[in-house]
Formats: C-alpha cells, sequence, structure tokens
C-alpha cells in the first residue's frame, strides 16, 4: 500500500514546475530587470512569492518593494509535510538552493528571468541573498 507521502512530488519539483509554468503564462516587458523570490511565514508555514521591478539596488534592498510585475500564479507553498522540524533559516537556505539550482538549469536560459540584472531571494522583513547580478 502506497503512503501519502509517496504521492507527493518532491519540493524542487513542484518548484521548477511553478517557475516554468510562469514562464509558459506570462510576459513581461523589458522594464523589468529584477526578480524577488520573497519569503513569508504565515500561520500555514512558509510561503515563496515572486515580483518583478523596475528598479534595482543591490546597496538598498527597498528595491524590491516595487511590484510592477506580479504572475497570476504569485505564491508557492512549501508545503506542510516538508516544513516540519525546519526553522526560518532552514528554509532561507533552501529557498536559495532552489532559485540557485533554476538559474543554473538548461530552462533559465529561455525564461523570462534570462535578461534580468538581478535576481534576489529573501524574507520581507530580512536582507537579500543575491543569487544572479549582471
Amino acid at each position: 500500500m502506497m503512503s501519502y507521502l509517496h504521492k507527493v512530488k518532491p519540493v524542487d519539483q513542484r518548484f521548477h514546475e511553478w517557475v516554468d509554468n510562469i514562464n509558459k503564462t506570462e510576459r513581461i516587458d523589458k522594464s523589468i530587470i529584477a526578480f524577488n523570490f520573497g519569503l513569508f511565514e504565515s500561520e500555514e508555514g512558509f510561503t515563496m512569492y515572486l515580483t518583478g521591478s523596475k528598479v534595482f539596488d543591490k546597496d538598498d534592498d527597498d528595491w524590491a518593494t516595487n511590484r510592477n510585475f506580479e504572475p497570476k500564479q504569485k505564491y508557492f507553498s512549501f508545503g506542510n509535510e516538508f516544513l516540519k522540524d525546519k526553522d526560518w533559516q532552514d528554509i532561507l537556505k533552501y529557498a536559495e538552493s532552489l532559485v540557485q539550482s533554476y538559474v543554473k538549469s538548461e530552462d533559465f536560459k529561455t525564461s523570462i528571468f534570462a535578461q534580468a540584472i538581478a535576481i534576489t531571494v529573501g524574507f520581507d522583513d530580512g536582507e537579500l541573498t543575491l543569487i544572479k547580478s549582471q
């Protein structure tokens, strides 16, 4: 008998599918130069979201509050099973590795993110980690 856990896709696979779907369904104009994969904690656990900005300032993370682009499928849930026994630092490190892995993938080269001058990851109330910078 197959358990519930065996039916659930791994987080990295679900993340890649989420980003691929955004690439297939969204169009951005060339004015969007930076993307932020933001993180926040709610009563349901940790969630990631994606926004794009027409501005970027490596010395001031407030650029990420400019939400000039928001995809229809803006949010990605890590899932309750994945979140067990993890704190915010674990989630941040894992989120950084997910985005880094995507940036290094073949799919990234033809994605809406490929021409961005910056891609960051971070919690809304913390410092952003620069994953890609031109």
